[in-house]
């Protein structure tokens, strides 16, 4: 039995692991992201601050404005953020995959 080859594979199997879910993480982002601005379009609420002149004091009873709006520029983000992990690890996942089945075919035939 050859450690080496089993400590090998072991490792490969743990970074395809770890690619494996960089991967569907990212997919996950990029779709949620899609579905919240473009198909349900949820809109996200911000409050506008009132400007303070230096020269009068602020009148009493001045609200800062509430804006809600959806925020395709924060979609776009998310979506090329995910898209862009996928990308990555998803190549990487698929390279791991084939090695670790064929260091662990190797291992299963030198115990044969």
């Amino acid at each position: 039995m050859n450690w080496f080859k089993i400590i090998f594979a072991a490792a490969l199997a743990i970074i395809l692991v770890v690619s494996t879910l960089v991967a569907l993480f990212g997919v996950g982002r990029a779709v949620n992201a899609t579905l919240r601005t473009y198909v349900l379009e949820v809109e996200e609420c911000r409050y506008r601050p009132v400007p303070a002149r230096l020269d009068e004091e602020k009148p009493q009873g001045e609200e800062p404005e509430e804006t809600c709006e959806v925020d395709y520029n924060r979609a776009k983000q998310d979506i090329a953020e995910g898209v862009g992990m996928f990308l990555v690890a998803a190549p990487l996942a698929w390279f791991m995959y084939r090695r670790t089945k064929s260091m662990m075919d190797e291992i299963q035939e030198d115990k044969s």
